[in-house]
């Protein structure tokens, strides 16, 4: 079970890592620094998360407390951007 736990942490975190990374803007679409950083953050995180369970397996605790610390960090600021309505954390229709 802990096999499959982790094969999925790493299949996440590489899926949010690709798509952060392949993100390509609209042509009239304005820079916003602090979504930049956001940004940046969740790709060093989820990417860092992804190589240290990826190489070190299990062994990467240290590593991982790390990662999983930015992405918690990085999802507390977003929520509270949304002032806690994660309805706003999704598209509108």
């Amino acid at each position: 079970m802990a096999d499959l736990i982790n094969t999925a942490t790493v299949m996440c975190a590489l899926a949010i890592c690709v798509r952060l990374l392949t993100y390509r803007p609209a042509a009239n679409a304005r820079h916003r620094p602090a979504a930049a950083w956001l940004a940046w953050a969740l790709i060093v995180c989820t990417g860092g998360l992804a190589l240290a369970m990826l190489l070190f397996g299990s062994g990467a605790l240290g590593i991982a407390k790390i990662c999983y610390l930015g992405l918690l960090s990085v999802l507390a600021v977003v929520i509270y951007r949304a002032r806690g309505n994660a309805a706003r954390l999704l598209p509108e229709d």
